[in-house]
């Protein structure tokens, strides 16, 4: 009889890197936040790569490095539903076809997703939306129908994700999100809570909240001056679970996120 467990080990201290959720409204320092992760690749020597689905991420990552002085990352060179599918989802009511697109632009984007894992070079991923990524999952197996209900929350979309999550734990990973309104017994809250999976939070070592001040911009400031990072949950550093203004302004960047989650990886 072997005196150890075949498969098993005792020393498990490998590095378990970051998966970081952050949401908020538009315009509230998403994506310039994971553009900002430029600067730890480049003193690491790395160089991020973005899974982009929504319009507007490449121009916003453009001008933060241009501001920041940062190399390009890699960015996917075509959309993963090109602008003739997206016109042709827009009228088309055939569930099949409307599925079989999703299920083709999934594919694509998880193919995407494995090639940048496995490239020693390429850290941080970034998917910008994660909304729009579980949203896509989601009508790949559902199409557009409404009426899905725990088949949506329960059943393989959610499995999907979570797949997608493990596949790329030897990387950091960023993802954004939009805000939803939060809801108790069918009433509004007041808060918001992440657009994304309802698992997210098993998914992810921490989710942060972006938010801006209310009212005028002072003598001598930016729009950036108005952004504030909130924690909401983290298990990176649970003493900052629950902390709101961690970070404002320009001091948002991802290194600085880092320091205060992970100093020791920072």
């Amino acid at each position: 009889m072997p005196s150890e467990p075949v498969g098993f080990v005792r020393d498990f201290s490998g590095r378990e890197c970051p998966c970081i959720g952050m949401f908020g409204m538009e315009g509230s320092g998403k994506t310039r936040l994971c553009a900002s992760a430029g600067e730890w690749a480049r003193d690491h020597g790395k160089i991020p790569g973005w899974l982009v689905m929504d319009r507007k991420t490449r121009k916003t990552v453009r001008e933060v490095c241009q501001e920041l002085g940062l190399d390009a990352p890699y960015v996917n060179e075509h959309d993963f539903i090109s602008q003739k599918d997206a016109l042709g989802l827009a009228t088309n009511e055939k569930f099949d076809e409307v599925q079989k697109t999703y299920t083709a632009a999934i594919r694509r984007l998880f193919d995407a997703a494995v090639q940048l894992g496995s490239m020693d070079k390429v850290e941080p991923i970034v998917f910008d939306s994660g909304t729009q990524l579980w949203d896509w999952i989601a009508f790949s197996h559902f199409g557009r129908k409404q009426d899905v209900g725990k088949s949506r929350v329960w059943g393989p979309p959610k499995q999907d994700w979570t797949d997608l999550m493990d596949a790329l734990s030897h990387k950091t990973v960023l993802i954004t999100l939009r805000a939803r309104d939060e809801y108790k017994n069918d009433a509004r809250t007041g808060k918001l809570m992440p657009d994304g999976p309802p698992h997210l939070g098993f998914t992810t070592t921490t989710i942060v909240r972006m938010t801006q001040r209310d009212g005028k911009l002072l003598n001598g400031e930016s729009f950036v001056d108005r952004f504030r990072m909130d924690v909401w949950q983290s298990q990176d550093n649970v003493a900052l679970e629950g902390e709101d203004n961690i970070l404002t302004g320009a001091a948002i960047t991802y290194s600085n996120l880092l320091m205060q989650l992970r100093p020791e990886e920072a």
